[in-house]
C-alpha cells in the first residue's frame, strides 16, 4: 500500500500534465492563427487606409483642375477631405487593433511556450520520483536485508516525492492562471475588436454622411452654364464677325437697291431751238431697264443704260445746226 500510493499519484501526476501539456499546444496553435489573421487584417487595413488617402490626394488635384465647373470643384475639395478624414480615423483602428488584439496574441505565443517549458520540468521531476521508486523496489527484491540502502532509497524517494508533488501543485496553479488570464484576455480582445469596429464605422458613417450632402450641394446646371459661358467668348467673336458681315451685306444691298431706282429713269433732254422737220433729228430717249432682284446684274445694267444714253445724246448735239438769227 506504501508503494501503490507513489505509484497512483505519479501515474496521476503524468496524465495531469500530459492532459494539459495537449490542451496548451492546441491553445497555441489556435491563438497563433488567429494571431496571423488579425495581423493580416490589419495590414489589408492600412492598405485600404493607404489606398483611400491616395483617393483623397487625387480627388483634390482633381478639384484645383476643374476651375469650369465651381460648384463641382468645391464639393469634391469637401468630398476629399471628408474621405481623408475617414483615412485618418482608419490610421487609429490600424493602431489600435495592433496595440490591443496584435500584442496580447502575440504575448501569448511566449506564455504559452513559458508553460510547456515549466511542464517539461514538471515532468522531470515526477520522472525522477518514478526512477527512485523503482531503485527501491529492485534492491528490496535482490538486497532485502540491505537496510541502509533501503532506508536510502526511501528516503531519496520520498525527496522525488515531494518535488514532484511541488512541481505538480505549482504546475497546476501556474495552469489554473494561465486559464483564468486566457478567458479574461479573450473576451477583452473580442471586445476590445467590437469597440475599434464600432467606433471607427461611426466616425466613417458620420462623415460620408457628410460626403452625401456635399455632393447634394453640386448644382450640376450652374456648372453647364459655367462651361457654356467659358467657351461662349471664342464662339461669340466669330458669331458677331459673321453677324456683321451679314449685316453689312444687307446695308449694302439695300444701298444699292435705293440707289439705283434714280438711273432707271429716263434722262432729261436739252431743250433745242427748233429748227425744220427735215433738217432736225429726232432724239429718242433710252428705254428704261427694268429693276431686278439681284442688284449685281441690276448695276451692270444700269452703267450699259447710262452710257448708251450719254453716247446719244451727245451724238444729238453734234448733228443739230445752230438755230438761225432773226
Amino acid at each position: 500500500s506504501q508503494l501503490g500510493g507513489p505509484q497512483f499519484k505519479a501515474h496521476y501526476c503524468q496524465r495531469q500534465s500530459k492532459v494539459i501539456q495537449d490542451r496548451i499546444t492546441e491553445i497555441e496553435n489556435h491563438l497563433s492563427q488567429l494571431c496571423d489573421t488579425s495581423s493580416s487584417y490589419t495590414r489589408k487595413t492600412a492598405r485600404l487606409r493607404d489606398k483611400g488617402d491616395l483617393l483623397a490626394k487625387q480627388l483634390m488635384e482633381y478639384a484645383e483642375y476643374e476651375k469650369w465647373n465651381p460648384s463641382l470643384s468645391a464639393g469634391m475639395l469637401k468630398f476629399a477631405e471628408n474621405v481623408s478624414a475617414v483615412q485618418d480615423y482608419r490610421e487609429a483602428q490600424v493602431k489600435r487593433l495592433e496595440g490591443k488584439i496584435i500584442s496580447p496574441l502575440m504575448h501569448y505565443g511566449l506564455l504559452c511556450k513559458q508553460t510547456k517549458n515549466d511542464l517539461k520540468s514538471s515532468f522531470a521531476a515526477i520522472e525522477r520520483e518514478l526512477v527512485q521508486k523503482k531503485k527501491l523496489e529492485t534492491t528490496k527484491a535482490k538486497n532485502p536485508a540491505d537496510r541502509s540502502k533501503i532506508a536510502q532509497l526511501e528516503n531519496d524517494l520520498q525527496k522525488a516525492s515531494i518535488e514532484s508533488s511541488r512541481s505538480s501543485k505549482s504546475l497546476e496553479q501556474q495552469v489554473d492562471k494561465f486559464e483564468e488570464k486566457k478567458l479574461k484576455d479573450l473576451k477583452k480582445m473580442m471586445r476590445d475588436f467590437v469597440m475599434i469596429e464600432m467606433h471607427f464605422h461611426a466616425k466613417a458613417l458620420e462623415l460620408y454622411t457628410q460626403c452625401c450632402q456635399t455632393l447634394e450641394s453640386v448644382d450640376s446646371d450652374s456648372d453647364l452654364e459655367e462651361f457654356r459661358h467659358q467657351l461662349r467668348p471664342n464662339g461669340s467673336i466669330r458669331s458677331d464677325i459673321a453677324r456683321s458681315a451679314s449685316q453689312a451685306s444687307l446695308e449694302s444691298r439695300q444701298n444699292s437697291t435705293g440707289s439705283s431706282t434714280p438711273r432707271n429713269k429716263p434722262l432729261p433732254q436739252k431743250q433745242a431751238t427748233p429748227t425744220p422737220t427735215n433738217s432736225r433729228k429726232r432724239i429718242v430717249p433710252p428705254a428704261p431697264s427694268e429693276l431686278e432682284d439681284d442688284s449685281d446684274e441690276e448695276d451692270d445694267d444700269e452703267d450699259e443704260s447710262e452710257e448708251d444714253s450719254d453716247e446719244d445724246y451727245t451724238e444729238t448735239e453734234k448733228t443739230e445746226p445752230p438755230p438761225k438769227k432773226r
